[in-house]
């Protein structure tokens, strides 16, 4: 997004990082997950950051003191960021796997979701099929 708004040598100068702690004193990356920006605007180290709107979500649910604007298309990616989720072949427990599988499809699982800044599935993208 940085680099399609032409800003990211701004923004990071130039720098290309994972699991730095700052840059120059004014860029930071994440080391571990996006719940880590709230937590340093709330400390007064940033003043913005990019997260999933499920952090902020949760960051006021525990009435952290962040907020929020969402980032339209196409500078959210949401034509390029899918989710997958599926079962190993060989794995230890087939039946909790398809277990677990069907309850994702449910209206239930779907509202938790959906509650967190989701996009509730399509029937068609509950349909399990291979991974290429």
């Amino acid at each position: 997004m940085l680099k399609d708004l032409g800003i990211y040598k701004t923004v990071t100068a130039g720098k290309q990082c994972k699991a730095c702690w700052a840059i120059d004193g004014r860029t930071w990356f994440t080391a571990r997950h996006h719940r880590e920006t709230p937590h340093r605007i709330e400390k007064g180290l940033a003043d913005v950051g990019i997260v999933w709107t499920t952090e902020i979500k949760h960051a006021k649910a525990k009435g952290r003191m962040v907020d929020g604007v969402s980032i339209q298309a196409p500078y959210n990616m949401a034509h390029k960021v899918n989710y997958a989720i599926g079962s190993m072949k060989n794995g230890r427990n087939p039946d909790n796997a398809k277990f677990f599988l069907a309850y994702l499809r449910t209206r239930e699982a779907q509202n938790i979701y959906a509650k967190y800044g989701f996009v509730r599935a399509t029937r068609e993208e509950m349909v399990l099929k291979p991974i290429l």
